[in-house]
């Protein structure tokens, strides 16, 4: 195969499809997760039911955090490799979504920190 050789279109639009996909899935989890939890709270939920929401919530935050990193990567490198400019709002999304889950995992997981005096 030559270096210069494009790769099956089949596979390229699995893996970008995929990706992209999960993180749609992983974005609407945290998004419920987040108003269940800002709503639990205003009901007077026990501590550790939000502590368990939290916790969650920093999973699917960090989750979150590879799959924007792998298909930041995946697209970059098709971008570059291939001269292809066609996913470039994608990858703009897929930044802004990864420094948002970013800020996300570390509030979570400050909140963690404090919840656990309650519990």
């Amino acid at each position: 195969m030559d270096s210069k050789e494009k790769p099956h279109p089949k596979y390229k639009q699995f893996t970008i499809r995929f990706l992209d996909r999960s993180i749609r899935f992983l974005s609407a989890s945290v998004f419920v997760l987040i108003l269940f939890y800002i709503l639990s709270s205003s009901q007077d939920f026990l501590d550790s039911s939000l502590f368990i929401i939290l916790n969650v919530l920093m999973s699917l935050c960090i989750l979150l955090i590879i799959f924007t990193f792998a298909a930041i990567s995946v697209k970059t490198f098709f971008m570059i490799r291939y001269k292809e400019t066609v996913r470039i709002a994608g990858l703009i999304a897929d930044v802004f979504l990864f420094i948002i889950s970013i800020g996300l995992a570390v509030l979570f997981s400050f909140l963690v920190v404090v919840a656990h005096g309650n519990v």
